[in-house]
């Protein structure tokens, strides 16, 4: 190797070869010099001017939470004594009215207290009798000694001792007179607790859960039925904290769907924030009301809703 190629010095005939291969190949050369050209201007303004182009991302201002279905109107119905389920009355989906009967008890042990209360007033009543006539008795006596010991035609002793009757007498007409009070109280409330034996509807509406059957044991304060009126309902939701509540306000709009029925969307205004916040799940929740702008049949009452609320103040 000489000199010339040591130091990287193309000699005559390799340039004129070059040479040569480039003129008959003029149209690749320019194209890939153009291509190269575009390349390097895309890189330094190309990639500017797309930043350019792109559009703030605005953050998601919507409070989230998770609610319940309700009817606006509903009755949760408990037997206010215990006992043996005697009759049902109606099934689940019936339509009911205020006063309907629903369930009865077996009603015999009532029926009998109440029996045995009335045969206690009358017991009380003729004793109170007695008592009244013994009195009247005493009193007559007591004024006649009055006036034989004015006249000095008994002792003062005899005197005594018929006032000493007529007290007594006094104070057993008021026994008498307790003890009646007390069996005619005994029997109202006798009386009271065979009533609440039957079970009446308060409102009108459908029966959505009866969960009792002939022959079983009914305890007192045990929700035995619930009924809905189902021409109004309404979400609620008791999902928002102390951090989230502040930014809600009444007739925000809000944007509902539903667990159980994906496809479906209703929008919806919060109709009503409760003032008082309760410890639940470890934070201090609010309960939230949303009213919907329209309805689903397929929607039942307890169903899940995911509330997305358009807070007005944002």
């Amino acid at each position: 190797m000489n000199k010339a190629e040591r130091r990287g010095v193309m000699k005559p005939e390799m340039l004129g070869t070059m040479g040569a291969w480039l003129k008959r190949h003029w149209i690749v050369t320019v194209l890939v010099v153009g291509v190269l050209c575009a390349g390097g201007w895309w890189l330094t303004n190309g990639r500017q001017g797309e930043k350019k182009d792109i559009a703030p991302v605005k953050a998601d201002s919507r409070v989230l939470a998770e609610g319940i279905v309700f009817p606006v109107h509903y009755a949760q119905m408990v037997m206010p004594v215990e006992g043996t389920i005697g009759e049902v009355l109606v099934q689940e989906g019936d339509m009911v009215t205020a006063g309907q009967p629903i369930i009865r008890l077996v009603r015999q042990d009532y029926q009998a207290r109440v029996g045995s209360t009335k045969a206690d007033i009358s017991r009380a009543a003729a004793a109170m009798e007695q008592a009244r006539i013994n009195l009247a008795d005493a009193e007559r006596e007591l004024e006649r000694q009055k006036r034989l010991e004015a006249a000095g035609a008994v002792s003062r002793q005899q005197y005594d001792q018929a006032k000493t009757t007529a007290d007594r007498n006094k104070a057993a007409m008021a026994q008498a007179q307790a003890e009646l009070e007390t069996q005619e109280a005994r029997l109202v409330e006798s009386e009271g607790l065979l009533d609440k034996t039957e079970l009446t509807a308060v409102i009108n509406g459908t029966v959505a859960f009866l969960d009792v059957k002939v022959g079983e044991h009914a305890a007192a304060g045990t929700v035995l039925v619930r009924i809905a009126d189902e021409s109004a309902w309404e979400i609620r939701s008791d999902d928002l904290t102390e951090l989230t509540i502040a930014k809600v306000k009444k007739g925000d709009q809000v944007s509902l769907t539903f667990d159980g029925i994906p496809d479906l969307e209703i929008a919806g205004k919060v109709k009503a924030i409760r003032a008082y916040g309760e410890k639940k799940r470890g934070d201090i929740t609010y309960t939230v009301t949303v009213a919907p702008e329209r309805w689903d049949d397929r929607l039942r009452w307890n169903m899940t809703a995911q509330l997305a609320i358009m807070p007005s103040g944002l």
